[in-house]
């Protein structure tokens, strides 16, 4: 079994993934192993593939970042959701992590802040 931290990617914006999925899988201790566009595809994959870290985007199509957050915990009590998002205030933040969320990155933070969240 490996040590690595299994990651799965949830956003609507492929370029974003695709950014994330780079540079996380250039590190020894993760790998991302699945990437879904929007929030009803993350749920099912999170599900699927119960990762150890969802990193999911708050606004998305289908279900957003909120919504998936309380349906996957309703499912999955234990799963370690990272919302990352480009929306600063409180309003947009709160119902995540009151959804249950384990914290959230602003999408300007830099890299090593993304991998140390992560991690």
């Amino acid at each position: 079994m490996s040590n690595k931290i299994n990651v799965i990617l949830v956003d609507d914006h492929e370029m974003v993934r695709l950014g994330l999925k780079s540079f996380l899988n250039l590190q020894g201790d993760v790998e991302v192993v699945g990437e879904a566009g929007n929030g009803r595809e993350g749920v099912d994959l999170a599900l699927e593939l119960r990762p150890d870290v969802v990193v999911m985007d708050l606004v998305m199509p289908e279900l957003d970042g909120v919504q998936a957050t309380l349906e996957l915990l309703k499912e999955w009590p234990e799963a370690k959701i990272l919302i990352v998002t480009s929306y600063l205030n409180n309003e947009k933040i709160m119902p995540v992590l009151n959804a249950g969320a384990r914290g959230y990155m602003l999408k300007t933070s830099s890299a090593d802040e993304l991998l140390h969240a992560v991690r």
